[in-house]
């Protein structure tokens, strides 16, 4: 992952990882309050902008932005004006510092700016502000509520800033339960070791135990293991990150563009990368052969539209509505004489699906209505891509995933170890959610660490090549979830002559996906 720190001019404030020393803790005997290790951790874990110059805040309890003042004890760098760095902006007393510089981090990022951390600064507080920063094209701000009247010295070098990035809108799938610790058994236990553990060194120590006292404090949590010295996978105590790099002056390699008749110049689509690259790897190495995600920590989970803005894949809900897929379900329930098996087709997909055929002739009304929402993919993924030339559906079908079942990471038109591909005509994939009480089942792309569980009638599109390449993750549990996916091609031959008569269609081909 980059973080990219672009200067806005040639003297900005000093970029540096932060230190995860402080003063208050390095007054302790011993230092022994680095022992309280998520402290420790905290201290370092993002990179601090440093004040150019030694600058001294002045309040009177004043409202108005005339009654704070700053004053620079020695001249910026660049004798840059001092206004240009620091001022009263906000007025009641809070003081704002420009950063200089314009953050940009990876999509599905944001970036939080608050004050250095376990770092108090006497009169003066930070404000804490988090930035979407993976689109914003302008600097944002750094500011202190002064608290009580009177000087406040930021001095140089001292970190007036700390930033870290955070994945976008992460919390928004964060469900906190209340519970009782009796409710889990094997926490409650863990929990009781910890507590007698420590309640049984203290004994010692307090009764001037030799042992206890040559070992003056528990490390279980410090070097991550249980009181039965099971060790904990992923821990860390100690964090050093990278120091910023400065490539000042070099020129910034454009993000390569590839014009094409058949969408405009400002579609993403002249920016998404085609081949296979790192990111693809990366993430073909967190799923495992059970259909699940290794590591989790850092992958972003989409359930709403919202969470999906600024995406460079389609997410659209209420595409069908409630009763809608009530209808659809319904159908693909009676139908189940009609499921398709044949030795002709890949094994994987013999009796998981419906042809919408099988479904018109049986249920009118809900093979009309795929018909009809399938035209109105077509048009939302030519309006989301900016798409000039005509695009046809070339597939749509019911698909089942019962519990246990599971796709493996694949593209919709190429292979990675670069054979020929059966369908590398599709352009673009779609799937339509008809329900959502399941468990696990999320749509996982692989180069982007996303993992997308849609609402019931929601509809995502994608690409069809390696930067969308994709996974379905194993169903865990709940009820079959009932997918409609769609493929959508630029080529009129390969047309489902049910979708667009007006084509002239290949042979068709019995082929599913997400």
């Amino acid at each position: 992952m980059k973080l990219l720190c672009y200067a806005i001019n040639e003297v900005p404030p000093k970029l540096v990882a932060a230190k995860p020393h402080r003063a208050w803790m390095d007054a302790f005997p011993d230092k022994h309050a680095y022992r309280c290790l998520p402290l420790s951790i905290a201290n370092s874990n993002g990179w601090e902008i440093l004040c150019p110059a030694p600058i001294e805040v002045s309040w009177n309890g004043g409202a108005r932005g005339e009654d704070l003042t700053v004053r620079a004890l020695k001249p910026l760098p660049g004798n840059r004006p001092l206004d240009h760095f620091c001022r009263s902006n906000f007025t009641h007393g809070i003081v704002t510092f420009h950063t200089d510089y314009i953050f940009r981090t990876e999509p599905g990022w944001d970036l939080i700016a608050t004050g250095p951390t376990n770092r108090p600064k006497d009169n003066a507080y930070p404000l804490t502000g988090l930035i979407e920063t993976d689109w914003l094209p302008y600097p944002f701000t750094m500011n202190w509520q002064i608290m009580r009247p009177g000087k406040v010295l930021f001095e140089e070098d001292e970190p007036f800033c700390f930033i870290y990035p955070v994945p976008k809108q992460a919390l928004l799938n964060c469900q906190p339960e209340i519970r009782r610790l009796a409710d889990d058994p094997e926490l409650q236990s863990q929990h009781d070791a910890f507590k007698n553990s420590r309640d049984e060194f203290m004994m010692r120590f307090h009764a001037g135990e030799e042992a206890a006292l040559k070992q003056p404090w528990l490390r279980h949590y410090f070097v991550g293991r249980h009181p039965d010295g099971k060790t904990v996978d992923g821990h860390l105590n100690k964090l050093r990150l990278k120091e910023p790099i400065d490539r000042r002056g070099e020129p910034v390699k454009p993000q390569p563009k590839r014009l094409d008749p058949r969408w405009a110049d400002d579609s993403i689509l002249n920016y998404l990368e085609l081949a296979q690259t790192e990111a693809n790897l990366a993430g073909r190495a967190r799923i495992n052969n059970e259909g699940r995600l290794n590591d989790t920590r850092k992958t972003y989970r989409i359930a709403s539209m919202q969470q999906a803005a600024g995406a460079d894949f389609l997410y659209v809900e209420d595409f069908f509505s409630p009763e809608e897929c009530t209808l659809l379900r319904f159908a693909f329930d009676k139908l189940q004489d009609r499921i398709f098996t044949s030795d002709k087709i890949d094994p994987y997909w013999n009796g998981r699906f419906v042809w919408l055929k099988d479904i018109l002739s049986a249920y009118p009304q809900a093979g009309k209505l795929m018909i009809e929402r399938q035209k109105r993919a077509v048009a939302l993924v030519r309006a989301f891509y900016r798409v000039k030339a005509p695009i046809y559906s070339d597939l749509l079908q019911i698909v089942q995933w019962k519990p246990g079942s599971f796709m493996p990471f694949h593209a919709d038109n190429a292979n990675p170890d670069s054979s020929p591909h059966g369908m590398a005509y599709r352009d673009f994939s779609g799937v339509a959610y008809l329900n959502d009480d399941y468990h696990g089942g999320e749509l996982y792309f692989t180069a982007l660490d996303i993992a997308i569980k849609p609402k019931m009638g929601s509809f995502v599109a994608f690409t069809a090549g390696f930067h969308h390449e994709h996974a379905v993750l194993r169903v865990t549990g709940g009820n079959t979830r009932l997918t409609i996916p769609s493929f959508f091609t630029f080529s009129a031959a390969h047309a489902d002559p049910m979708l667009h008569p007006e084509a002239i269609p290949a042979k068709a081909t019995a082929s599913v996906g997400a």
